[in-house]
Order: C-alpha cells, then structure tokens, then sequence
C-alpha cells in the first residue's frame, strides 16, 4: 500500500483521557459502560492534522454481577443480543497535543448488543459495541 508523500505520521502526547458513560438497564441490572479513545497514529499533512486512528478501551459495572458461561466470539455470533435503550451520562473525550496543536478525539456509539446470559470473568455481562470517531483540532 502506498501512502501519499505529502502525509506524515507525527508524534503526539497525551494530555487527558475521560470515558464516554453510558448508562442502561438489561433484565434486572443496572449496567454502566466506560469507553476510552486510545489513539494509536496520527497523520498530518502540510503541519495540520489530518487524521487521528485510534483504537477503544471497554468497561463494564454491573450492579448485579454473577458468575456465568464465560463471553467468547463463537459464543457471542450464535447467541441474539439485547439492544438496550441508553443514556449518555458524560461524553467523553481523549486530549492530545500534536506539534502545538490540541487534539480531541471522541467516540460517537452507533450500537450497543448486550449477551445478558454471558459473562466476563468479573461477573459482567458481555457487551459489543460499535462507534465511529470525530476530531477536533484547536
């Protein structure tokens, strides 16, 4: 794969990292969901910042938690999940400082499927989620 000469990866630090918060009820818990922005390569072009990627870190807090099947990906792809209406208790977002840049990376959720039935090896129940990426660039 070729990349165009004119973009650069570039070096950035890590100035904040805040959790987007979602909050729902699956059966009988309360659920809460913690995703962090992790960003992995940014590319500039020009001295601006044109793209961030970045990978996400989930947690999850049951009120309930309980021991159960264990999650894996077979599991999950012949298991029907629970699509929970949620609340956003606090955006989130990841600062970064490119050159002398700021750079706010946040996750916008486009899905959430909860498998109540399995669960991690905390006692939560297992969770995907999908989401895409917005920037801003101060």
């Amino acid at each position: 794969m070729m990349r165009n000469k004119g973009i650069q990866y570039q070096q950035y630090e890590v100035i904040n990292v805040e959790p987007l918060i979602i909050k729902f009820y699956v059966k009988d818990e309360n659920i809460t969901l913690m995703l962090y922005m992790i960003p992995q390569v940014v590319e500039i072009e020009d001295n601006k910042v044109v793209s961030v990627v970045s990978t996400s870190a989930l947690s999850i807090f049951s009120d309930k938690p309980k021991m159960g099947e264990l999650c894996s990906p077979q599991k999950l792809n012949s298991r029907t999940p629970v699509i929970p209406e949620y609340d956003i208790a606090s955006e989130g977002t990841t600062e970064i400082k490119v050159n002398d840049k700021k750079v706010k990376i946040r996750a916008k959720i486009t899905n959430i499927n909860v498998y109540p039935d399995l669960r991690d090896s905390f006692g939560n129940p297992c969770v995907n989620v999908s989401w895409i990426q917005s920037i801003d660039v101060e």
